[in-house]
């Protein structure tokens, strides 16, 4: 990605949170950066340094992301309504993501997510802007894109949105099954050979899961978004200095790849893959039950 004269405007409460954002954009090229702690002083920023993107967090003191994103979308000041905004959240839940899309944002990032996911929201935003729709019902970019630039790498999959199948619900061209596998297929390959103290590959590992459960919510996947969920739990559990057992992992990664071939008939047997993964993982923990 080339240098760019945009202003790129960043709002989190978190000062680590801005840097880690700032330093990313910046290996880009991204220079003209500025910074925003609370809902104030994004507002105020915005009016007066008129960004190209802001990149916003949903919890956000005085003004939530979603807030400050309706208010452009109705027209704040001079504020161009059309504001590239990338909104950051903890929250993959089907209710936020509805409440993303009829609030008029551009991207969503989900926590923790990684540069590679980043720099794909960002060009999105500059390179591939949706159209504009300005209505009764709704304002703000379209919900629908077909396209999208893809960047190489292992995580292409991970952080590009893809088009739902037909009859779907349109947020960001919502992933369907075949991103679900290569999230999948990926996790597998970021598994092997993990050692003991790489714990930059171990978050990449977790955001990769928590990408998988995304993409599965947002299909409607109980059971896919089910299996990604325990795999997270444990990699949470035991925490960043941890070591992955190849046991859990391989158990957990072959689950998936048979959920993903069961027919809609086949609830049972699904279920009987999840309660097994549970139980793995329980084991493991330490937090076998007695029965």
């Amino acid at each position: 990605m080339s240098s760019q004269p945009h202003v790129i405007l960043i709002a989190d409460a978190v000062q680590q949170t801005r840097n880690l954002i700032a330093d990313v954009l910046r290996s880009v090229g991204f220079e003209h950066i500025v910074y925003a702690n609370d809902g104030r002083e994004l507002l105020e920023l915005t009016a007066d340094r008129h960004p190209r993107i802001v990149i916003t967090s949903s919890r956000l003191p005085e003004l939530s992301g979603l807030e400050f994103t309706r208010l452009i979308r109705a027209g704040y000041k001079d504020v161009p309504r059309q504001l590239s905004i990338i909104v950051m959240t903890n929250t993959s839940t089907l209710d936020f993501l509805e409440a993303a899309r009829e609030s008029g944002a551009d991207e969503l990032l989900v926590r923790p997510f990684n540069a590679h996911a980043l720099l794909a929201r960002v060009q999105a935003a500059i390179e591939h802007p949706r159209e504009f729709i300005d209505s009764a019902a709704y304002i703000g970019p379209s919900r629908r894109r077909k396209t999208i630039h893809r960047p190489k790498g292992p995580m292409r999959r991970l952080v590009d949105p893809v088009g739902r199948a037909a009859g779907g619900a349109d947020w960001v061209s919502a992933p369907d099954r075949e991103a679900v596998r290569n999230c999948v297929k990926s996790i597998s390959e970021m598994t092997q050979g993990l050692n003991s103290g790489e714990r930059l590959k171990l978050q990449q590992i977790y955001a990769a899961v928590n990408a998988t459960e995304t993409l599965a919510n947002d299909t409607r996947d109980a059971m896919m978004g089910a299996a990604a969920r325990s795999l997270g739990h444990y990699i949470n559990a035991i925490g960043a200095t941890g070591v992955l057992d190849p046991e859990v992992t391989t158990t957990h990664i072959d689950a998936m790849h048979s959920l993903r071939l069961l027919a809609s008939d086949q609830h049972q047997q699904g279920q009987t893959l999840i309660e097994g993964l549970r139980r793995i993982v329980d084991k493991k923990l330490g937090r076998t039950k007695a029965t």
